[in-house]
C-alpha cells in the first residue's frame, strides 16, 4: 500500500535557527518547556519569553528526532524522546534552586513521566495526552502490522482546530509522521498511564476546549489518576490543540507565571 507524501517537510516555512532548541536565563527558578509530537521549540517560545521577563530560567530542547527530517524521527523511539528531556532537566538542575517541567502535546506528556521519576517542584501539562485510550482510529489497534506497508501518517492541513488559524505561523511540524513513531507514541502512553498515581508534585492541567488532536477527556483523566494532593484544571473555551499560540496564549501565559509564583 503506497500513502503520497507532500514534497516539504514543515507545515510552515522555517529557517533552520528557529527550530533550534533555546535557553533564556531569568532567575534561579527553571522552567522546562517541551514541545509536542514532530514540533519544535518555538511552539512553546512565547509562554518561555513571558516567564523569563518573570525572573525564570527557561531551557526549550530539541527532543531526539525532531527540528531534521521525518526520516530522522524514524529513527527515534519514545525512550530517545525521554533522555532529551531527562537531559535538558539535568541540565536545569545543575543551574537553578528548583525546577518546574511544563509541556505542550507529548511534551506536556513527557512532563508528566519527569514528575512520576524525577525531583520536580512542579508540573504542568498541556494538551497532554495521558491514556491510549482516548485514541479511536481503528488503524491505531492495527498499527504494529501497517507501519510495514504505511510508512507515514500525513495530517489534514485543512483541518485546523485553532480559535485562531493565524497561528499556524508560529508552528513547524513535520508533514508527514513516521508510523514506527505512532506506534512508539501510544506504548509510551501506556507507560504513562501506570505512573500517574506515582506523581505527587504540585500539577497544573490546562486544555484548550476545542482541541481535536488530544481527546479532551484525557484532561479530566490525568486530574483523576494524579497522586498529587495540589492539582488543577483550567480549560480554555476558545483554544484548539496548541494552547500556547492560539487565541488565548495570553492568558495561558498569565496563568502558568501565576501558578507558579504561587509555590
Amino acid at each position: 500500500m503506497a500513502v503520497t507524501t507532500p514534497s516539504r517537510i514543515w507545515s510552515t516555512p522555517a529557517e533552520p535557527a528557529e527550530l533550534q532548541p533555546f535557553r533564556l536565563r531569568g532567575g534561579n527558578r527553571g522552567c522546562l518547556l517541551l514541545h509536542g509530537f514532530a514540533g519544535t521549540p518555538p511552539e512553546v517560545r512565547g509562554l518561555g519569553e513571558h516567564l523569563a521577563a518573570a525572573g525564570y530560567d527557561v531551557l526549550a530542547p530539541l527532543l531526539a528526532g525532531h527540528g531534521l527530517t521525518p526520516e530522522a524521527m524514524a529513527r527515534t523511539r519514545w525512550p530517545d524522546w525521554v533522555r532529551s528531556a531527562e537531559d535538558a532537566f539535568r541540565s536545569l538542575q545543575g543551574d537553578c534552586r528548583e525546577v518546574f517541567v511544563a509541556g505542550q502535546s507529548l511534551g506536556g506528556t513527557l512532563a508528566l513521566h519527569l514528575a512520576a521519576t524525577q525531583p520536580v517542584n512542579g508540573v504542568i501539562a498541556m494538551g497532554a495526552m495521558g491514556s491510549p485510550r482516548f485514541f479511536k482510529d481503528w488503524r491505531l489497534r492495527l498499527i504494529g502490522g501497517l507501519k510495514y506497508f504505511v510508512r507515514w501518517h500525513v495530517p489534514d492541513e485543512t483541518d485546523c482546530d485553532l480559535g485562531d488559524p493565524g497561528a499556524l505561523r508560529s508552528l513547524h511540524s513535520y508533514l508527514r509522521r513516521p508510523s514506527v513513531c505512532i506506534q512508539s507514541l501510544l506504548q509510551f502512553l501506556r507507560v504513562i498511564e501506570a505512573e500517574l498515581p506515582r506523581i505527587s508534585a504540585p500539577a497544573l492541567i490546562l486544555h484548550g476546549r476545542r482541541d481535536r488532536t488530544v481527546d479532551v477527556g484525557n484532561a479530566p483523566f490525568i486530574l483523576d489518576r494524579i497522586g498529587s494532593a495540589d492539582k488543577r484544571l483550567t480549560w480554555f473555551e476558545g483554544s484548539g490543540h496548541t494552547i500556547t499560540v492560539d487565541l488565548e496564549r495570553n492568558d495561558v501565559n498569565a496563568t502558568v507565571l501565576s501558578w507558579l509564583r504561587a509555590h
